[in-house]
């Protein structure tokens, strides 16, 4: 305790937003599981965020930038280290003709409403995705047929030491739920270019996907939405349905009866119990049909090595 103490007397000098002290992962992940962070701060504009990778640098403290909480596992025990949540710094939205700018803390949600009544068209398969469009670049979210960066004009974003750079399209490999960007990058904002729609069939093409994720997707349990990436030419959903996993429980973590590809949180699950059943339906996979799944969510404060 008295390092911790130590730590946040010296991240007061040079760090100017709220700092949480032991903050409950759970609340801020769509799992509901996950141990305190150290320190969970909300920078107050850019240049506190530029203090703080810096300070980090400096003091050799680990970080990572939490979103929504979508696609996360947290360890029960917590993260040693600082949660930096970005949704009260970067949430703006501009509009120049047909590009949109979006500060990487805007839900995605927010964003294709805020493109849909000025009837710029593009972002609309993203709906249903809880995240925020940080995150979303980050792994390239994509649903019902597109991606996120099929409209991307450039991104801004933060190295390691905080200086700030920006990438055009051309500059970034993609691929399915993949970037090349490394790990301790942070973005900033996007600009998107769109396409001239309109309005009313836009928010039909968004209601029917929503339609769609509801009578397909375990939507009433807290789950960080599909677990594993979908394999070269099958579905991951297909594979585990068929390896006899639909339903397999352990502990409170269960996977879904309605979408196999989603483990849900009946009550208190465990992150334990969570990796647990991750790693056996990844073994009844593996062993009926030879095929790794590979996870999409991110686990955090796990030991990996």
């Amino acid at each position: 305790m008295d390092e911790k103490i130590n730590i946040f007397q010296r991240l007061k000098q040079v760090f100017r937003g709220d700092i949480l002290i032991d903050e409950p992962l759970s609340a801020h992940t769509y799992f509901r599981i996950g141990g305190p962070a150290d320190f969970y701060l909300f920078p107050r504009d850019l240049e506190d965020l530029v203090a703080l990778l810096d300070f980090c640098q400096r003091e050799e403290i680990r970080r990572f930038i939490i979103g929504n909480g979508t696609n996360l596992l947290v360890h029960d025990e917590g993260y040693r280290g600082i949660a930096v949540d970005l949704s009260r710094t970067f949430s703006h939205l501009t509009c120049k003709g047909n590009v949109v700018t979006a500060g990487s803390g805007v839900d995605l949600k927010r964003l294709i409403r805020y493109c849909t009544v000025r009837g710029l068209s593009g972002l609309e398969p993203l709906i249903g995705i809880p995240g925020q469009t940080g995150g979303a670049l980050r792994i390239n979210a994509g649903a019902f047929g597109g991606e996120i960066y099929d409209h991307l004009l450039n991104i801004r974003l933060l190295d390691r030491y905080g200086t700030l750079e920006k990438r055009e399209k051309r500059e970034i490999s993609t691929g399915y739920r993949h970037t090349d960007f490394p790990e301790e990058v942070v973005f900033v904002e996007a600009q998107f270019r769109l396409a001239e729609g309109n309005p009313k069939e836009m928010e039909s093409v968004q209601k029917s996907i929503l339609k769609e994720r509801r009578e397909k997707q375990p939507l009433s349990l807290p789950s960080a939405g599909s677990v594993f990436k979908r394999p070269p030419g099958d579905y991951a959903g297909r594979l585990i349905e068929e390896a006899g996993c639909k339903g397999l429980r352990i502990g409170d973590a269960m996977v879904s009866r309605k979408h196999a590809n989603f483990i849900v949180n009946c009550h208190f699950a465990s992150a334990q119990d969570v990796l647990r059943l991750i790693n056996e339906v990844r073994e009844r996979v593996y062993q009926r049909f030879q095929v790794e799944l590979e996870p999409e969510i991110i686990l955090v404060g796990f030991d990996l090595s």
